[in-house]
């Protein structure tokens, strides 16, 4: 009887993920057909992951297996096909990215949100991508020829998949090779014993399912004049192609004009069944795929929110109407369950590609969801978020590239400080399209979302509740976003007071002193006092639509700046002046009108993507 499987880590790439994956899929293949039901939780060690049964499983059952296809060979236009048996069912590259253009152009059409209907075309199967890398880097040949040599070994199918499963038992092994030599020993016996045959021992390494290998070759050998192709071990190779195809997350991502890159990750589980991992990942890959037409900030981006509105959403349908959230989801940060995306980008060089980099992205500490409200509150500012992003294009002229790049340090990371050095530099992206009468109104970040992102931090809450610091906050609004010719829900009304360019830059440049900061904000204050002073003498009496800061509003704030990090109230203060305050009366004068500037909310999920080309 088996109770766990371990899985030793000896790279610090995807490729121990998809090992991982691939000896879990076969496991519930196994336990399935042999009627083992039983749940099984991934789970990251430190240094091996480790696969455990919710109860153990009978490996004699298992060696009694007859032969099932664990992944299927894949075929594109000009893939090679002498060798495969004819009979052999396998996966379509050619008409299941077809199916994908369909039903994305159908997407684009009628938009993110549209209802299926049966007139509506089918959603694509959630490994496309993956077998169209395959055969756009020519390493179909090597994915068949993986496969064909497990299907030369289907009628002893039972006895390989018992010797894996069983081998990987041994909770003492530590080294990845050492139980590769466990089982190809196990195996090897009893397959001879049967057959008088070999088990497969070394196959040409491929730098999709290896990224050390360059083009084949080793990185040593690569700069010496010897080029023989790089080996690997069978058995690690046959469970990474698996693991990569059924789990990968593959995307052609526009570089520039008619040239585009491929990019692989790989969810990393940290404590996660297969069940709801496999979901996650599935409905993510189908039904809400990030774009690769804009470049590969704004794909890292869409690949973070994406995700974790996925896990928000398999939460939520689970814990609906229920007292408890079965999965012990409330309190815990979603990368306590996957911590993140492992991956590759290749690099387009003419016909071939190349390893360009291997890299890891994180995923967001601040969403920690108490109970069912919060888990839907923490949706709403995913959905904001994205909707600022998707705002954006990669094309140099508008410079969206630099705050796509801002926006991707910030979202990847666990640092939720990262997010003020965005919005510095959004600020002025937001006067600069605000005073563009020409150029859509930009989308802001709403002041009950910033709540949100910042109610998990005792320090961030302690400012930005405070009546006084709101005010001053809302001073710095109106100055800039909520100032001289602004767009209204009822149409464009000239205000009577100008904007304020570049206050947003000026505050933070002096954020680095206590003293400038309190120089820079004061000064700014007094302007704006002076402002408000002279526009009440033209209004006659009748209240002016701009809140009013008291000699207690700056005493207060100069005791925020003594009681907290000075930097962290002046980045905090951009975020919140910068924002979108909704139509209230809150900390205004009595009979005071507040006009809510117009943004841009319509529904802009970019579904389309012109990187199958």
């Amino acid at each position: 009887m088996i109770k766990a499987l371990f899985l030793p880590k000896q790279s610090n790439d995807y490729t121990d993920i998809f090992a991982l994956l691939a000896l879990a899929q076969i496991a519930e293949d196994s336990l399935r057909r042999t009627q083992q039901n039983t749940e099984m939780q991934l789970v990251d060690e430190g240094k091996r992951y480790r696969i455990q049964f919710a109860t153990p499983i009978d490996i004699l059952a298992i060696s009694q297996l007859k032969y099932t296809n664990p992944s299927p060979p894949v075929r594109g236009q000009k893939t090679e096909w002498k060798n495969i048996p004819e009979e052999t069912s396998y996966f379509d590259v050619v008409k299941e990215r077809e199916k994908r253009k369909l039903y994305r152009e159908y997407r684009y059409q009628n938009g993110s949100k549209a209802e299926r209907t049966e007139e509506s075309p089918p959603p694509p199967d959630a490994r496309t991508q993956n077998g169209a890398i395959l055969v756009s880097m020519r390493h179909d040949r090597n994915h068949n020829s993986l496969w064909l040599e497990c299907w030369n070994l289907r009628n002893y199918y039972g006895i390989f998949i018992s010797s894996l499963l069983e081998a990987f038992s041994q909770e003492n092994q530590f080294e990845f090779n050492k139980v590769l030599n466990t089982v190809a020993n196990q195996f090897k016996q009893k397959f001879k014993q049967q057959t008088k045959k070999d088990l497969p021992n070394l196959a040409n390494a491929v730098k999709i399912y290896l990224p050390t290998a360059v083009q084949g070759v080793s990185r040593v050998k690569a700069d010496s004049n010897k080029t023989d192709p790089q080996k690997t071990d069978w058995l690690s190779l046959w469970l990474i192609a698996n693991g990569f195809f059924e789990f990968g997350i593959s995307e052609k991502i526009k570089i520039t004009d008619r040239v585009y890159d491929w990019r692989a990750v790989a969810l990393v589980p940290k404590d996660i069944s297969l069940d709801k991992y496999r979901e996650v990942l599935n409905i993510l890959r189908r039904f809400n795929p990030p774009s690769g037409g804009h470049g590969v900030a704004r794909f890292d981006i869409e690949l973070i929110l994406k995700s974790c509105q996925q896990i928000l959403e398999n939460n939520e349908a689970k814990a609906r109407g229920k007292p408890e959230n079965p999965f012990n989801f409330w309190g815990k940060p979603i990368h306590e369950f996957v911590d993140g995306f492992r991956g590759t980008h290749f690099v387009s060089k003419g016909q071939v590609y190349g390893v360009k980099e291997l890299f890891s992205l994180g995923l967001p500490s601040w969403i920690v969801p108490d109970n069912y409200q919060e888990l839907l509150d923490y949706q709403n500012v995913l959905k904001e978020h994205l909707s600022v992003i998707t705002s954006l294009s990669a094309e140099d002229k508008e410079n969206h590239s630099v705050l796509l790049a801002t926006y991707r340090d910030f979202i990847t990371g666990i640092n939720l400080q990262n997010f003020f050095r965005f919005q510095i530099s959004y600020a002025d992206y937001i006067v600069k399209k605000l005073a563009d009468s020409k150029s859509k109104a930009p989308r802001l970040f709403t002041i009950s979302g910033l709540d949100i992102m910042t109610k998990k931090n005792d320090d961030y809450t302690k400012i930005t509740n405070d009546p006084s610091f709101r005010r001053i906050a809302k001073s710095i609004n109106q100055a800039t976003v909520y100032a001289g010719k602004v767009r209204t829900k009822d149409g464009t009304k000239e205000l009577d007071w100008q904007r304020n360019y570049g206050l947003a830059q000026q505050l933070f440049s002096q954020s680095g002193s206590k003293k400038d900061f309190v120089c820079a904000i004061t000064e700014f204050i007094a302007k704006y006092e002076h402002e408000n002073m002279r526009l009440a003498e033209k209004l006659d009496g009748k209240p002016l639509m701009r809140v009013w800061i008291t000699q207690q509003d700056l005493d207060r704030l100069i005791e925020l700046i003594n009681d907290f990090d000075h930097t962290l109230v002046a980045n905090l203060l951009i975020a919140y002046g910068y924002a979108n305050w909704k139509k209230t009366t809150e900390n205004l004068p009595e009979g005071t009108v507040e006009e809510n500037i117009a943004t841009d909310d319509s529904d802009d999920s970019d579904d389309s993507d012109d990187s199958d080309e």
